[in-house]
């Protein structure tokens, strides 16, 4: 059984790693592309196949977001933890790849990863 706290804590380091992907990312995009507006990369993230990879995450964080320890059984707090241990632990996909590439890039995706996979095994 997931405890709420937990799952708040998971919720916060998955939010925090997310950050850091997008902003490693729209680093490496504006180099490329050039400066854009928070708008326009937004409409980026959301339309280019170049950052569905993304896509496990964010659904990920959407789906916690939606919990609510009054309203939502143990059963699906407990499933949400168990995605989280797939999502960064456990299974290989286009997101741990993706992941792995900005970790070794960006100590700050490092940090934030590390982060979530320690929530997401403690959960």
């Amino acid at each position: 059984m997931a405890d709420p706290k937990d799952l708040n804590e998971l919720r916060a380091a998955l939010l925090a790693l997310h950050r850091e992907l997008v902003e490693e990312e729209r680093r490496a995009y504006e180099k490329t592309h050039g400066r854009q507006t928070g708008a326009d990369f937004l409409q980026t993230l959301i339309a280019d196949p170049a950052f569905a990879w993304l896509a496990p995450l964010t659904t990920l964080i959407v789906r916690l977001d939606e919990l609510d320890a009054e309203e939502n059984p143990d059963a699906e707090r407990s499933a949400s933890s168990k995605a989280a241990r797939a999502l960064l632990v456990e299974q290989q996909s286009e997101f741990r790849r993706h992941s792995a590439e900005l970790v070794q890039r960006s100590p700050d995706v490092a940090f934030a990863y590390a982060a979530a996979r320690r929530a997401a095994l403690d959960g």
